[in-house]
């Protein structure tokens, strides 16, 4: 989910950009083509057909983070040979290039890619006989920092709205929007190349005793204990979200042994998973792997049907929907 959010931002930024540069440099490039400055026209307009096609790429193929450092680099080049071409009269085009480049690329890939700009352009021909070169080393280090502090903001601002937009607050398992767009994820990859997802529905037994029992703080608490011992004993690339109440999903991609590894996570959590006087509190299990045709509300279906299954064989038990 966190990476659709950041694909859908730089998808967004790449499309505004198209925009932009249609709009801003076309009539540069025939302006220049009336003026007889052919070389320079034919730049203008190559940019604006890159960029129109690397974002037309974009939209295509979803690589955003690929084609947002190819634009910047392609950008930064083509301003180069702009001002090569055409002089002084297009170095300024120099300074929205450096703002636009932290907009596609995280804030330290973008003042490293200005400070080559910065060391390109001191080497540039007759522009310093017009310019002089303190104000334009002082004003680029203006920008670039001014931007720099933005962006940076930024970037920790929208990874705390990832975390708002995916995380449960009260026990920082997935919540159900990334639950939703990780299965449409997880059964497009499986379709395409017949990745074994396996999704698991966990429901806690008894909860509603230890909520009545020990009151609804150390209910909170069992369940913010339970994500962390899951969260320790499940690998790196495996998902867990909070699916409403006391169920939570599991979903595994690529496992050789299922059942040992659920197995293995049922008896870690029986003997870590306590209430305040030292009782266990165990999870029952239904689980349900991926098949030819699964959609998202037939594998949680299949799940739950397992998952009941579990509850009437007694709980604290695993149960596989082929079972």
């Amino acid at each position: 989910m966190r990476n659709q959010l950041q694909e859908q931002h730089r998808l967004s930024v790449l499309s505004l950009l198209g925009v932009v540069s249609v709009l801003g440099i076309t009539p540069f490039a025939y302006l220049r083509y009336l003026q007889d400055n052919i070389t320079a026209a034919i730049i203008d307009l190559v940019l604006v057909l890159g960029i129109i096609t690397l974002v037309g790429y974009a939209i295509r193929t979803k690589k955003t983070r690929v084609v947002s450092g190819i634009v910047a680099l392609f950008i930064n080049g083509g301003v180069i040979a702009i001002v090569v071409v055409n002089g002084i009269d297009s170095f300024l085009w120099v300074y929205p290039v450096i703002a636009s480049t932290f907009f596609m690329v995280k804030p330290i890939e973008a003042l490293s890619i200005n400070a080559v700009l910065m060391v390109v352009c001191l080497f540039l021909p007759d522009v310093f006989d017009v310019i002089p070169l303190n104000s334009f080393v002082i004003t680029m280090l203006m920008v670039s920092l001014t931007t720099f502090v933005y962006a940076n903001r930024s970037e920790k601002q929208f990874h705390l709205l990832e975390i708002m937009n995916t995380v449960d607050a009260l026990t920082g398992a997935l919540n159900r929007r990334a639950l939703s767009s990780d299965i449409a994820e997880a059964l497009s990859i499986s379709e395409r190349k017949a990745t074994p997802y396996m999704l698991a529905l966990l429901d806690l037994d008894h909860f509603k005793v230890v909520n009545d029992k020990y009151g609804h703080d150390v209910g909170d608490q069992v369940l913010q204990n339970l994500v962390t011992i899951t969260t320790a004993n499940i690998r790196e690339y495996d998902r867990f979200y909070r699916f409403g109440g006391e169920e939570f999903v599991l979903l595994i991609p690529e496992i050789k042994d299922p059942q040992a590894f659920i197995n293995n996570l049922r008896i870690a959590i029986k003997k870590e998973l306590k209430t305040p006087d030292g009782k266990e509190v165990t999870v029952s299990y239904g689980i349900t792997a991926w098949v030819p045709g699964t959609t998202a509300d037939s594998w949680l279906k299949s799940a739950d049907e397992a998952l009941y299954q579990a509850k009437a064989n007694g709980r604290d038990c695993v149960i596989f929907s082929d079972e």
